[in-house]
């Protein structure tokens, strides 16, 4: 029977530092990750909730128990003891359950953690990387980085490259360990159930592994590697194995990994990849259809009666009725599906939750309402730069790979919206003829870049080595911002040209990762280095035109999005001279950085910081939009962030006006007489 796990989350301190780092928090990918290490029979969270009642939702979709605590002074709550004696009360009446895990940041925990060691517990912790007081950390027998739980693969973290060395060290000393009582070679499990032991905060996942086999991998020219019945073991370097031992090397070729996997398995591998990124794991196939089918006849019956919260709610309640378990959470992920692929109208206001809404005008039947917001994973598949595969895709997606016509009549929906195009025998994006994207105004200038840079004749070409020298660059990052971005420009331009060869493993998704990642080094060498804060505009432009809400890169690179906002609009006033210490960027929030700018004394400064804005509106609203969503959440008291807010929408709402007009004449003129400025 698989351990028993009971959950305590300090909701304030977390989601408090999840709104700085992220914009917002979501909990459900933690839930997930602990649904993995056994049954979770206590999840319970402690906050304000009226503070933080816009979590409700998806805290009570995870079936979590919400305790109110009320605040006794700003900024501090009494969850600290309430989650101690909840804790304590819990440890003392089921001792079946082995495992506890401490959700928080807060060093007031680690005496919690030591107690619940004396009765026999296993401490896990989580908490996020840079606020984590190390006493809570070296008290728990397992620690994991928030970060990681929460998809934040970007390369942002100056902890890295020592996490990378410590880690190492770390296998070393434990293989040395089990040398001397004459344990080697030691299984892997055992050894790292050692290495947690020494050092709480080892675990592959925060180091960007998904599995510890893996992390071994990366570090083979320091260790040997066996297997023994299909048991994984491992040993010093210098180890020299006994013909009777019963030991066999392990190799790449021995795993099953995707070095030795066919072309056909690493596509549909990618496939499932995509189709999780989408959310559309979140239900079965009959589920899917039945809400969106159910989505498509509340929509046409009461056209505009309903905004996207409401009809959610009302099909969540009708639902449970029924004694269907369809949580809100699944719901919004399959109307995600729609919304990507424009299937619904908001009249003359920008698309959101809280607005009225009605289908599209072009979608006239139930059929194409479905088929449309199906035709969204296919259209990813291809926005990735992979190939398609019919029969593939059709067993992903309907469960069922023989229904190709199904595949084939999305693909010709897509062609006849303009979407994709067919050359010969491949589907494709329209724009530049291989990588579609460089045709975006604001990303020209990068692609130029790719293309010219000569990569030295040492270096062959191929995924596999622009992956390994992106890691470096990831590394680089916190100490050389110039080494770091010639890296990421490498990487670049040998994904480029491994997908224009079209080999194995090269896909668009890795090409515009790698792409975000450079202009994010570019912009803060530009910035931070050479001090030049208009010329690094466009590289923070390109990131936030590469990193849209509903693109994977998203999750990958999240963790970056509130640093490159607050020094993109803090550059505004460096840009005048302007000494911006006092503005504490390095802890500041976007909303903070947006209120002081647009109300600073200075004409010429709230000038410049709406021309960028503006700028940033026409490239991403999706960000900005957010910020809106944390000035309502955080200071809805305060004035100043509440104009703030408004100015923002306003500005949105004026660059999708200019957006939808019609281009001038020849002569400069609008059809309506008005000149351009």
């Amino acid at each position: 029977m698989k351990d028993q796990l009971a959950v305590f989350i300090d909701f304030e301190n977390i989601a408090r530092w999840a709104e700085e780092v992220f914009l917002d928090f979501e909990l459900t990918p933690v839930i997930e990750y602990l649904q993995s290490r056994g049954v979770v029979v206590t999840k319970r969270a402690y906050g304000d909730w009226g503070r933080f009642a816009h979590y409700r939702d998806e805290l009570m979709e995870n079936a979590i128990d919400l305790i109110q605590m009320y605040s006794v002074r700003a900024g501090k709550n009494r969850a600290d003891i309430h989650m101690a004696v909840d804790a304590i009360e819990i440890a003392m009446t089921r001792p079946h359950i082995k495992t506890f895990v401490i959700v928080s940041g807060d060093s007031d925990f680690g005496a919690l953690v030591s107690k619940l060691r004396e009765f026999g517990k296993y401490t896990l912790g989580i908490g996020p990387r840079n606020i984590t007081h190390r006493l809570l950390v070296k008290s728990c027998d397992e620690f994991i980085y928030l970060e990681t739980l929460l998809g934040d693969t970007s390369p942002s973290s100056e902890q890295l490259r020592t996490d990378l060395e410590n880690a190492h060290t770390l296998l070393l000393k434990a293989l040395r360990s089990h040398g001397q009582r004459g344990e080697v070679p030691v299984p892997a499990t055992e050894l790292k159930r050692t290495m947690i032991s020494m050092d709480s905060t080892f675990n592959e996942i925060n180091l960007g592994y998904t599995q510890f086999k893996d992390w071994l991998a990366e570090n083979a020219a320091f260790i040997n590697l066996y297997l023994k019945d299909l048991k994984l073991y491992v040993a010093p370097k210098n180890f020299a194995v006994g013909s009777d031992q019963g030991l066999s090397e392990y190799s790449v070729q021995m795993t099953g990994t995707k070095a030795t996997e066919t072309t056909e398995n690493i596509l549909a591998e990618h496939y499932r990849q995509i189709f999780e990124r989408l959310k559309m794991t979140s239900a079965d196939f009959a589920t899917r259809r039945d809400v969106l089918r159910d989505i498509y006849r509340q929509l046409n019956e009461h056209p505009g009666a309903h905004t996207t919260d409401d009809l959610l709610e009302l099909l969540r309640e009708r639902y449970e009725g029924q004694g269907l378990g369809r949580s809100k959470t699944m719901l919004r992920h399959i109307w995600q599906m729609g919304f990507r692929q424009h299937t619904f109208s908001y009249g003359d206001q920008s698309a959101s939750v809280r607005v009225p809404v009605w289908l599209s005008p072009d979608i006239d039947s139930e059929a194409a309402f479905v088929s449309r917001a199906e035709a969204g994973f296919v259209f990813a598949i291809l926005h990735a730069g992979l190939d398609i595969n019919e029969s593939e895709l059709a067993a992903i997606l309907l469960n069922d790979a023989d229904q190709t016509d199904y595949i084939q009549s999305l693909l010709v929906d897509l062609e006849s919206r303009k979407l994709i195009v067919h050359q010969g025998e491949r589907y494709r994006l329209p724009g530049h003829a291989t990588i579609p994207f460089c045709d975006h105004p604001v990303l020209k200038s990068i692609c130029r870049e790719i293309e010219q840079i000569q990569l030295p004749d040492t270096i062959h070409v191929g995924p596999e080595k622009a992956s390994t020298l992106a890691k470096r660059a990831m590394i680089q990052r916190s100490q050389d911002f110039t080494a770091s971005a010639r890296s990421y420009l490498y990487a670049c331009r040998m994904q480029w040209d491994a997908i224009e060869k079209q080999m194995s493993g090269a896909t668009l998704e890795d090409l515009r990762w790698y792409m975000a990642s450079y202009a994010s080094v570019r912009a803060g060498e530009l910035s931070q280095v050479q001090r030049d804060y208009s010329g690094s505009q466009r590289y923070y432009l390109a990131f936030f035109a590469l990193v849209q809400e509903d693109d994977s890169l998203w999750a990958r690179m999240r963790g970056l999005i509130n640093p490159m906002l607050v020094y993109y609009w803090a550059n505004a006033a460096r840009e005048l001279g302007m000494n911006v210490s006092s503005w504490n960027l390095g802890a500041a929030l976007p909303a903070q950085i947006a209120v002081v700018a647009a109300n600073h004394e200075n004409e010429q400064l709230r000038k410049r910081w709406l021309e960028r804005t503006r700028a940033l509106a026409d490239v991403n609203e999706g960000v900005l939009r957010r910020v809106v969503a944390q000035i309502h959440h955080n200071y809805a008291d305060q004035p100043p962030y509440l104009d703030v807010a408004d100015t923002i929408l306003e500005l949105i709402e004026d660059v999708n006006t200019q957006r939808m007009s019609p281009p001038p004449s020849e002569n400069g003129s609008r059809p309506n007489g008005h000149h351009e400025a």
